[in-house]
């Protein structure tokens, strides 16, 4: 089983990175690979980093080898995990790119039924994270995954993984990225 996590901050070591690295280290107490990329490094090679639908189908012609090795990385995986600090009550432009270069990705049913999980830190208690989460929901539904939350057989759960900043110190958005993991795993145990 492997499991590939997209940070979209372009923070290496901020409250996205940590969120992540959370969840990825209980998905590898349970015998899960996993992988981390950068959304802001796989863009920053495009000769376009924003998607401006040059070609129907996708031909990838933008595309840096970065982003190329992402989006194989994203096929071969059984879930992903998307991660964004919360900007304008949204997710971050850098992970927005990387969505909206998902076109070739969807043109084959490259995403459909993988598992999705939504990750979101806000600078403020109530600071827009369940309406990042939302939008990287919905994009993740455009690709036909399946979304889940960070809910398992013994906890309920909400939408996603939601932290105030600094996430490693709210202890309950940590509870929720192990939640979340263990929610991957018990999917994939199917």
């Amino acid at each position: 089983m492997k499991v590939i996590l997209v940070n979209g901050s372009h923070k290496k070591d901020g409250d996205i990175a940590f969120l992540l690295s959370t969840i990825s280290d209980e998905l590898k107490s349970y015998g899960i690979d996993t992988a981390t990329f950068s959304a802001h490094e796989a863009i920053s090679q495009c000769t376009t980093p924003f998607c401006v639908s040059c070609s129907s189908p996708c031909d990838r012609r933008c595309f840096g080898e970065k982003l190329k090795t992402l989006f194989e990385e994203m096929e071969k995986a059984d879930a992903i995990v998307f991660g964004s600090p919360v900007y304008f009550g949204s997710m971050c432009a850098q992970l927005k790119c990387v969505f909206d270069k998902t076109r070739s990705l969807r043109g084959k049913n490259a995403l459909l039924g993988k598992i999705g999980l939504a990750v979101s830190c806000g600078a403020s208690k109530y600071g827009g994270q369940e309406t990042t989460v939302r939008a990287i929901q919905d994009c993740m539904l455009v690709n036909g995954m399946t979304i889940i939350g960070p809910s398992s057989s013994s906890l309920a759960g909400h939408q996603g993984v939601c932290a105030q900043h600094p996430s490693n110190e709210d202890d309950f958005a940590i509870s929720r990225a192990k939640s979340a993991a263990k929610r991957i795993y018990e999917e994939l145990s199917k």
